[in-house]
């Protein structure tokens, strides 16, 4: 399987998941701002914040636009110089299919194409004017449309690795994302005794991660915000929990690897590193501590295994001499 392929396979599930998640967090958060009263300022600028954006955004917004929720959801939504935005990241997604279209099925093909045509249609755009929740709730849908077609019609062999690989890894880091934005939108708070508001804000978090049913089914009897942390973070059978996406991560790199080469090597033991941290702190939860630290820790460290996914699969080293097959991966 040539790099160029690899490549194209992985980034275009990780944008896609993207689009996803970032629809998921607009659309509660937009529910949330009517439980709870919170200043101006902490009601959207938390999701640029957690998109890595909030550069970029002041470069580009207005001060007394800012705390604007429409111009914020603008922003995060239509911005085609927002590398995060919903249309760029739905654009990429697109461009990476069409460079891979005799790899991927014809139906998911039609589905992601059919999606990235309906943004730019005057209903869409009149969606979002008239009902967001319907809007996101499309982007949604779409997104969950294309795994299963994914999944019901490509070989499970390496294109399809690849592209599991790219949407374990992102959303390993974007769960972790999500769960920053509590601490960005009210502050670290108080782990004894919390606030109706805070209780609301992890209850929100619950919802970007469509957790909520899964969260109750696990029988907790004391809801509070560790409990969700915990969840969200070690939970091996919730489908967007850090853990169970680093290990379903760890197992597709080992299914990827070829016998005997060293390729591989490097990202398997990343993700083993920070799996063991994982479960030292599952098992002590008393000793999790800062929870800001470990999600920024938890990003930080995806995008070091991206990396090395990057440098080890995509862009290899010569062999005896001979230039490697490999094109320049977005960031």
């Amino acid at each position: 399987m040539i790099s160029r392929v690899a490549s194209s396979c992985f980034w275009m599930n990780r944008y896609l998941e993207r689009v996803e998640m970032l629809a998921r967090l607009e659309d509660v958060n937009m529910a949330f701002q009517l439980d709870v009263d919170l200043p101006e300022a902490d009601r959207w600028r938390p999701l640029v914040i957690v998109t890595g954006q909030q550069e970029h955004y002041q470069e580009t917004v207005l001060e007394h636009q800012r705390d604007d929720a429409n111009v914020a959801q603008q922003y995060l939504t239509w911005n085609p110089d927002n590398p995060s935005s919903v249309f760029s990241s739905l654009a990429m997604a697109r461009e990476n299919a069409r460079t891979i279209r005799e790899t991927i099925s014809l139906e998911m093909w039609e589905v992601l194409n059919d999606l990235w045509l309906w943004l730019g249609s005057r209903s869409a755009r009149r969606a979002f004017d008239e009902d967001r929740h319907a809007f996101y709730h499309h982007l949604k849908q779409q997104c969950l449309l294309f795994h299963g077609v994914a999944e019901a019609t490509m070989l499970h062999d390496e294109p399809f690795r690849f592209m599991r690989l790219g949407t374990t890894l992102e959303r390993a880091g974007q769960t972790a994302r999500v769960l920053d934005v509590k601490h960005h939108s009210m502050g670290p708070g108080d782990d004894e005794v919390e606030s109706p508001s805070e209780a609301a804000q992890w209850l929100a978090t619950l919802r970007y991660c469509s957790g909520v049913e899964p969260f109750f089914k696990r029988e907790v009897t004391n809801f509070s915000g560790r409990a969700v942390a915990h969840f969200l973070l070690f939970d091996h059978a919730f489908p967007r929990s850090v853990s169970c996406n680093l290990e379903r991560s760890k197992n597709l790199v080992r299914l990827i690897r070829m016998k005997g080469s060293s390729i591989g090597q490097r990202s398997t033991a990343k993700i083993e590193s920070m799996l063991e941290r994982l479960a030292a702190l599952a098992n002590n939860p008393e000793t999790v501590g800062d929870l800001h630290a470990l999600f920024t820790w938890i990003v930080a460290s995806t995008i070091e295994v991206c990396g090395l996914v990057n440098e080890e699969f995509f862009e290899p080293a010569p062999i005896h001499g001979q230039g490697s097959n490999q094109v320049q991966s977005q960031s």
